[in-house]
């Protein structure tokens, strides 16, 4: 996982793989906080964006998710999010298997979560062993607006 702001991204760009560096830039240049909620491909199906309008809840009313084929960028436009995240271990309990059509597995329960906040400008790379249960509420549940970019793992 990956913790970093839109702002800092740029003196940070050496130290990230290039696909991650594409999908940056092209948030900065593309997205940002009044953008319409949809899908925008960037580069095919191997790294496109979506742009979600959401509203915040208590942690223990999200699923915590992962995914196999893809990576995700998630960058907070407007808000404040609290994001759980943990490893995917061997020991973590899988609730629901959509690998086949979505690319996601799902978790209710899952041991050795800490809490990520974010605040707008700030995102998250999460690789395919990283567990996250975005969207989670801190203190009163509040409208958010994000961007979650997928990126193919063959392109790392």
């Amino acid at each position: 996982m990956i913790v970093s702001h839109m702002s800092n991204w740029e003196q940070e760009r050496s130290c990230f793989p290039s696909a991650i560096s594409k999908a940056l830039e092209w948030l900065g240049r593309e997205i940002g906080e009044e953008s319409p909620a949809g899908k925008y491909p960037i580069y095919g199906d191997k790294i496109y964006a979506l742009v979600q309008h959401l509203t915040t809840e208590p942690a223990e009313n999200r699923l915590a998710e992962a995914h196999r084929e893809y990576v995700d960028i998630q960058l907070l436009l407007r808000g404040r999010e609290l994001i759980r995240v943990a490893r995917d271990t061997d020991d973590q309990q899988v609730w629901e298997d959509e690998r086949e059509s979505r690319d996601r597995l799902s978790y209710r329960e899952v041991r050795g979560e800490s809490d990520l906040k974010l605040t707008p400008g700030m995102f998250a790379v999460f690789f395919p062993m990283d567990i996250h249960r975005p969207c989670c509420s801190l203190g009163e549940n509040m409208e958010i607006r994000k961007a979650v970019v997928k990126i193919h793992v063959s392109l790392l």
